[in-house]
């Protein structure tokens, strides 16, 4: 755990003028969450600009998050929630505002083109996606310092997207399933 005394030296400022520019750590903790939730977002839009069809953009998508958790210290997400509610709480806004209606956006979409089983309900899977997400970061079942969560992230997901192609989806998003 970085004390502010810490990040402020980092940043080459004194303790009063770290507190003076970010206020404290959970407030320089949000703006940099909200940051990088604002990064992702415009990488998602880059990211599906080059692709054809949903069922490529919601793999994209999965294998986006992928490279995110591999980034992140599997420790992080845990001291978060922990330590930091306001930090934590702009995240899980930003999967019911942001993520899950994306996800049934691409999930319908990918319905109506035939990539994805027409018999599932796509709200209903946005929903189980997400608490497969929380699942992966819940450390009572995932203890960060024994797996890494990208692993955990890969063999929940690649099964379970898998399981809602169609044959035609599956054949477009095959390799794609190779690279995870």
């Amino acid at each position: 755990m970085i004390h502010e005394e810490q990040l402020a030296a980092a940043l080459d400022l004194t303790p009063a003028a770290f507190r003076e520019q970010f206020g404290s750590k959970a407030e320089l903790l949000l703006a940099v969450t909200q940051r990088n939730l604002l990064r992702q977002r415009q990488e998602h839009e880059q990211l599906f600009a080059n692709l054809a069809t949903p069922a490529e953009c919601l793999l994209a998508l999965l294998h986006h998050s992928l490279h995110e958790l591999r980034r992140s210290p599997h420790h992080d997400y845990h001291v978060m929630r922990a330590r930091f509610p306001e930090s934590w709480q702009h995240i899980q806004e930003y999967l019911i505002n942001y993520s899950q209606p994306l996800l049934v956006r691409l999930l319908q979409e990918g319905i109506q083109e035939g990539q994805f089983r027409a018999d599932v309900d796509a709200r209903a899977i946005a929903h189980v996606i997400l608490a497969q997400f929380s699942l992966v970061l819940n450390e009572q079942f995932f203890p960060p310092e024994q797996v890494n969560l990208a692993d955990v992230y890969r063999n929940i997901f690649a099964p379970y997207v898998r399981g809602l192609c169609t044959t035609a989806g599956l054949r477009l998003v095959g390799p794609l399933f190779e690279r995870m």
